[in-house]
């Protein structure tokens, strides 16, 4: 046997050595700890951890983040919790290990191209790269909400005060604890936060009003439903001609 096959030989067995070095390591460590072996926590406990984590790392100062629910969704705990007027979902694995800060995605999942907004009244964001949408002729608004989500239940009845002035010209999609229009709030809320509220495809919100009070939150809907009905109905739209103008 030559000199240079010998060498050959030696690399493999060095090489094959350290793999299996490798492997009963790892083998080890799972035995040690549990990693392959099925070892759920419950969802409380899933969630009591998520809070713990979140608020010792991931909020600013002085601020915190509350509970709100837990649910279980395919090999994941869904945690729901409350943050300076949102409601955003996080996922924790089911041995409490692992927390994720967005939605798992579908990866055979063609998805929409990104929003590049900006900025008009009410903290609302303006979608250039979307036409008017309609329904029979009547522009779509949406609003999405849960009713375990207190952001949610402040914003929807003025929601739906200012929407009932707007019967004629609108099309009103209300979205709570359900899978419709899903489509729609994924393009405008990718992690899935909510509220949502999506006005005619080119105005939208994620999060409430709160931070502008009731009377305020009041005249931006309705002045942001008025743009895109071109000032109808009139007896409506008169009051807020001043937020009007301030709409790209």
């Amino acid at each position: 046997m030559t000199e240079e096959k010998i060498v050959r030989i030696n690399r493999w067995k060095i090489a094959t050595l350290v793999l299996i070095i490798i492997l009963a390591i790892v083998i080890f460590i799972g035995l040690q700890f549990g990693f392959g072996i099925e070892s759920s926590v419950t969802s409380q406990e899933a969630a009591n951890r998520a809070m713990a984590f979140i608020n010792k790392n991931l909020v600013s100062p002085n601020t915190t983040a509350s509970f709100v629910s837990v649910n279980e969704v395919s090999k994941l705990y869904n945690v729901t919790i409350s943050y300076l007027n949102n409601t955003v979902a996080v996922y924790v694995t089911k041995d409490g290990s692992y927390i994720f800060l967005s939605q798992p995605l579908d990866i055979k999942e063609i998805l929409p191209p990104p929003v590049t907004p900006e900025e008009t009244i009410g903290n609302f964001l303006v979608d250039k790269s979307s036409e008017i949408c309609q329904e029979n002729g009547k522009l779509i608004v949406y609003f999405f909400g849960s009713n375990n989500c207190p952001h949610c239940k402040w914003e929807h009845p003025i929601f739906v005060n200012v929407t009932n002035e707007f019967k004629d010209e609108i099309s009103y999609h209300e979205n709570i604890d359900t899978e419709t229009d899903v489509d729609v709030l994924s393009r405008y809320s990718p992690n899935g936060y909510i509220p949502t509220i999506v006005i005619g495809c080119k105005y939208f919100r994620v999060g409430s009003g709160e931070n502008l009070g009731e009377a305020q939150e009041t005249k931006v809907l309705t002045a942001l439903i008025c743009k895109l009905t071109g000032n109808k109905p009139l007896s409506v739209c008169y009051a807020v001609e001043d937020l009007i103008n301030q709409i790209p």
